[in-house]
């Protein structure tokens, strides 16, 4: 199932890769999603190319009863973020994927990141969302769909605090 999000942080985007490349922002998104736990490793560097794993592990209060069958108290996701070197005026492209450990569902896209202003930028995700299960794959893609779209809007709130402690 197609996946298309934009998302606006009030970041330059030297700053969002700056964020991003930082491994203490884990933890920034993990009290965002009130998460368990949140730890990221980095290889590369902000001002290059650079890659980033990022696993939260989330409880499952909310989810929709479809996939209740695949998942217990928390799931575990893993994120795989890599982003090229920015072009001429910060825009980057990247690549992004996601697993719901443990689970047959995953997301794998296309990121842009660009400026939006001086002081903000728009983050684009484009991508499939995946639930390889004979029979049910595509209805519990389609009751997926609502809380993975919260969990990557829950980026914007997570850059704000991550600004506003003046990490950024």
């Amino acid at each position: 199932m197609r996946l298309s999000e934009t998302m606006n942080l009030p970041l330059p985007t030297d700053g969002v890769a700056e964020m991003y490349a930082d491994p203490g922002y884990a933890e920034v998104r993990a009290q965002t999603l009130h998460a368990r736990s949140g730890r990221a490793e980095v290889s590369g560097e902000a001002s290059g190319e650079f890659t980033v794993s990022t696993t939260l592990e989330l409880t499952t209060q909310g989810i929709p009863d479809i996939a209740r069958p695949f998942v217990g108290q928390s799931v575990r996701i893993t994120e795989v973020q890599t982003w090229e070197a920015p072009a001429e005026g910060g825009a980057r492209q990247g690549t992004i994927e996601l697993k719901v450990e443990g689970t047959p569902a995953s997301m794998s896209g296309h990121l842009e990141l660009r400026p939006d202003g001086d002081d903000a930028s728009v983050v684009r995700i484009d991508g499939e969302l995946t639930a390889k299960v004979p029979l049910v794959g595509g209805r519990l893609e389609k009751a997926a769909k609502p809380y993975v779209t919260k969990v990557l809007h829950a980026e914007e709130r997570s850059a704000k605090s991550y600004r506003d402690a003046g990490s950024a």
